[in-house]
């Protein structure tokens, strides 16, 4: 269990790894997957506010340092990862949290930490969670994360099983604008990232999702 008083040392503790201008955004990250948790995962909203406060913890770690870390952790996504180097810190800081800090070493926590930049084919609940209170947390200024967040809380349905099919395709929005964000750009998405936006658009496919 997770109490209170080691999350507020966690804090303080990533607080002191990081700029301040990271650490804002880190405290976004865990306010809105707070309020997120409530209504999706109510049973589980410790382990996800230390997902939240762990998730960029090698962030501003060099880019070799964060290479190392996942070469040493046995990334068997590490040659791909390398091409998009913004995806990195994902991987390393679930290969690092173990070492850091053990109490948050828990399967639930690496995994979504691990995926929360990129997607992945297979997500759970705690997984979606994270990836999008990381892309809406109110500290982001551009403008689809800001839409996206005000159209997620503002189209919130009652009912629990709209509520899951409402968490997906945000998702899935996300991550159609990341791809062809990426693409208008000039730049190969992580196939991660293509095979994460296939899942969903395979349960859900008379969906048409709005990027605007």
């Amino acid at each position: 269990m997770i109490t209170e008083t080691e999350l507020s040392t966690l804090s303080s503790s990533v607080a002191a790894r990081l700029s301040e201008k990271r650490f804002a955004h880190t405290k976004g990250v865990e306010e809105e997957i707070i309020r997120m948790g409530a209504i999706y995962l109510p049973d589980r909203i410790p382990e996800l506010r230390a997902a939240a406060l762990l998730h960029d913890v090698a962030k501003e770690l060099p880019l070799e340092e964060q290479i190392a870390i996942c070469r040493e952790g046995g990334d068997r996504e590490l040659e791909t990862a390398t091409r998009s180097p913004a995806i990195l810190h994902g991987h390393a800081a679930a290969y690092l949290i173990p070492k850091t800090h053990p109490k948050y070493d828990l399967p639930e926590i690496i995994s979504a930490i691990y995926k929360h930049t990129t997607g992945a084919e297979k997500m759970s609940t705690f997984d979606k969670l994270l990836f999008l209170a990381d892309f809406i947390e109110p500290n982001r200024p551009w403008t689809f994360c800001r839409d996206t967040r005000e159209k997620f809380w503002s189209s919130m349905p009652d009912d629990p099983d709209a509520r899951l099919r409402h968490l997906d395709l945000t998702v899935l929005s996300v991550l159609t604008f990341t791809l062809d964000y990426l693409r208008s750009r000039g730049t190969d998405p992580d196939p991660t990232t293509e095979r994460a936006a296939a899942a969903l658009k395979r349960i859900y496919p008379d969906e048409t999702v709005s990027i605007q």
